[in-house]
Order: structure tokens, then sequence, then C-alpha cells
């Protein structure tokens, strides 16, 4: 399936699948030391930041879908997340660590609980 033929539901599905690696792969770390400290943790910490660009993908394509789906969760904040998602893709050697853990352990289980609600109705 192209990218364009990707309805509401498989877009919220991979932000989820994203949303759950990114938590999978945070286990145990806190802060932005705790990733850095050994090899696995930077390659987890990289990982996760590929799966905020995907997020970010997705929400841009939902941003642009006619039958607004994301308007029903206006406290995400969704243009910031579009937004990160073009950060990581054009600047990724000037990514702040502890934004990224930040937006993990801050932001992700809010988000969770939104595609989650969503998924209900799609």
């Amino acid at each position: 399936m192209s990218d364009n033929q990707l309805t509401i539901r498989d877009r919220l599905e991979a932000i989820l699948e994203s949303i759950n690696l990114i938590i999978e792969w945070t286990d145990g770390r806190k802060t932005a030391h705790d990733f850095m400290l050994t090899p696995t943790g930077v390659m987890a910490f990289n990982a996760c930041v590929m799966r905020f660009q995907v997020i970010g993908e997705h929400i841009g394509k939902l941003l642009k879908n006619e039958d607004k789906p994301l308007d029903k969760f206006p406290n995400i904040p969704w243009n910031a997340i579009y937004g990160m998602r073009n950060f990581i893709s054009h600047e990724y050697a000037n990514i702040d660590e502890e934004v990224i853990v930040s937006t993990i352990n801050e932001d992700v289980p809010e988000l969770k609980h939104a595609i989650e609600k969503m998924l209900e109705d799609y």
C-alpha cells in the first residue's frame, strides 16, 4: 500500500506502534544521561528519535486529512509534533537529548491515550 492509500486508522496504528516501541526502548531510562551511558543506550535513543520522525510524518498527513481526525484532541500540540519531525529530518546533528527525553517522559503518555481513543472511532 502506498503512503497515499493509508487510511486514518492505518496512520493511527502506525503512530501507536511507534509510541509502544519508544516506551519499550526507554524502559528504565529516565534522563538523557541514562541513554548516553552505554552504546546500547545511545542506540535506543537514536531509535526513539527515528520513531518520533515516523510519528511526525503520520501526524503531518493527518493534519492535512479532510476528515480532521486530530481536531477531537485540541490539547495535543499536533503542529509541534509535526515540527519536531521536521527538525529531526533537517537538523539531526543538533537534536537536544534533554528535549527528546522530556518529550518521552511528559508527552508520550498523553499522546498514547489520545491515539488509543481515536482508534476507537476509526
